[in-house]
């Protein structure tokens, strides 16, 4: 059996890497900026593969500061894409500068910071997007069969973590609820939640972790341990006697 079910790479997280693949593709194949006339094929490729996945990289970076600010997590979707993209385009357009001083000998002067700001948030919007799918993605309301019989669970829980459940986690008497809005402490054991809870809405992977189901992406090895990858990006480790459980409790709910 793998370590990394077939679902890990039809994940969100996985689209949103083939989305940047496709787009730097795309990039390489049109030549927009003056690429196609000054380079030749494989250089325009490795040339818009190259800010592809700096700007990528520098909008997940930028999304990991921005998430925890209230503000932003309030945002409706098409808006935090532009949020997104408008502020991960200050650190890029200066990597932009640089790649076209060392790949065309172009400098930027500072007179054209604008215009260059302009051109580079053109591509970093769509880079944006593209790094924000996962999160917007798996921002779906739960089951309405599964509500009702989560009701006594959710009683305990403040208002403003929501119901997109992503794992449970046992601290003593108290257990630490994760939720796509954060996470609080509340006073209940983890046994006590996982016999609340509606058993289609997740299981126990650990004597001190609940996950919720819809949420896992795959399992991946580091070192001994199993790990499960939620979509959220949150990792949560697989007690030995539950490892068998969770692999067919996998299997069967990606059947």
């Amino acid at each position: 059996m793998p370590l990394i079910s077939s679902r890990t790479w039809t994940s969100p997280h996985f689209i949103s890497v083939y989305g940047a693949i496709a787009l730097a593709t795309f990039l390489g194949f049109a030549g927009p900026f003056g690429s196609f006339q000054s380079l030749e094929p494989l250089q325009r490729y490795a040339y818009w593969f190259f800010l592809v996945a700096i700007g990528y990289v520098l909008a997940i970076a930028t999304l990991q500061v921005l998430r925890p600010v209230a503000a932003f997590a309030r945002l409706p979707k098409v808006a935090a894409v532009v949020v997104l993209g408008l502020i991960s385009t200050l650190p890029y357009m200066f990597v932009v500068a640089w790649t076209l001083d060392v790949v065309f000998g172009r400098s930027t002067p500072p007179g054209q910071i604008v215009s260059l700001y302009l051109s580079v948030v053109s591509v970093q919007l769509v880079i944006a997007g593209i790094a924000l799918w996962p999160f917007l993605a798996a921002d779906r309301p739960a089951p309405p069969e599964d509500a009702p019989s989560a009701d006594p669970f959710f009683a305990r829980v403040p208002d403003r973590l929501g119901r997109d459940l992503l794992a449970l986690e046992a601290q003593d008497h108290y257990l630490m609820v994760h939720t796509r809005r954060g996470s609080a402490l509340i006073y209940m054991r983890l046994s006590e939640a996982v016999q609340i809870l509606p058993p289609q809405l997740g299981f126990q992977a650990h004597r001190r972790w609940w996950v919720a189901r819809k949420e896992v992406a795959g399992l991946r090895r580091d070192g001994h341990q199993t790990l499960i990858e939620l979509t959220s990006g949150l990792t949560v480790p697989v007690g030995r006697t539950y490892l068998a459980a969770v692999r067919s409790g996998l299997d069967a709910h990606s059947a």
